[in-house]
């Protein structure tokens, strides 16, 4: 908890909390972001990691509190980059990613 925050007291960035469910064929990931506008979201999703953006907005002035949430969260196995649905309700981001699909390949022995 310490490296966090010093990380944020260094970059002006709040990490936010969040939880990663994984079912049998996507990955459902929460991102506690109060006080951010749905279109100031920035959501980018690579092979295996969600990377998300967000200015922060805060009454408190303080060093302590950063003015952008910022987060990298990588999953345990590839994923579907074009299959992926995002919606923001009252503060919190939910991220659906669908898996990558790993079927194999029958390899014929000689």
């Amino acid at each position: 908890m310490r490296l966090i925050k010093e990380v944020e007291s260094r970059t002006g960035c709040i990490m936010p909390l969040y939880n990663v469910v994984e079912t049998e064929d996507m990955y459902v990931v929460t991102v506690d972001m109060p006080g951010v506008k749905r279109d100031e979201i920035e959501l980018q999703v690579f092979e295996n990691q969600l990377a998300i953006e967000a200015p922060c907005r805060s009454d408190l002035p303080s060093r302590r509190y950063g003015n952008k949430y910022k987060v990298l969260i990588d999953l345990p196995r590839p994923i579907n980059p074009e299959q992926v649905k995002a919606r923001y309700v009252q503060g919190v981001l939910e991220v659906r990613v669908s898996k990558k699909a790993g079927r194999g390949v029958r390899i014929p022995v000689e």
